[in-house]
């Protein structure tokens, strides 16, 4: 398992070597729907980018996921798969591996 944890975006975007996991989310559009910005768990410093919502799984033609709205314990549901790195959930602020 690892830590998620929450990172001001500057610090996110500034050090590509920082801590596997951590994330920071962008505020919301219109519609409710944020960016979750997220360092691969994996320890690759790979970034990616889900598009998640609040409390509700955006409706989309694009891949989304509900966000429970915690920093400090964040849950995503479905899974998450960084393609060619890891798959695995985000439940109770821990990444954990399928």
């Amino acid at each position: 398992m690892v830590k998620a944890v929450h990172v001001h975006k500057d610090a996110f975007h500034e050090d590509a070597s920082s801590q596997p996991g951590s994330f920071f989310v962008d505020e919301p559009d219109a519609g409710g729907v944020q960016i979750l910005w997220y360092r691969c768990p994996c320890g690759c410093g790979a970034a990616g980018v889900l598009r998640v919502g609040n409390g509700f799984k955006p409706a989309t033609d694009k891949p989304s996921w509900s966000w429970n709205g915690s920093t400090d314990a964040p849950t995503l549901v479905p899974s998450v798969h960084h393609v060619g790195h890891w798959h695995g959930f985000l439940t109770d602020g821990e990444w954990r591996s399928c």
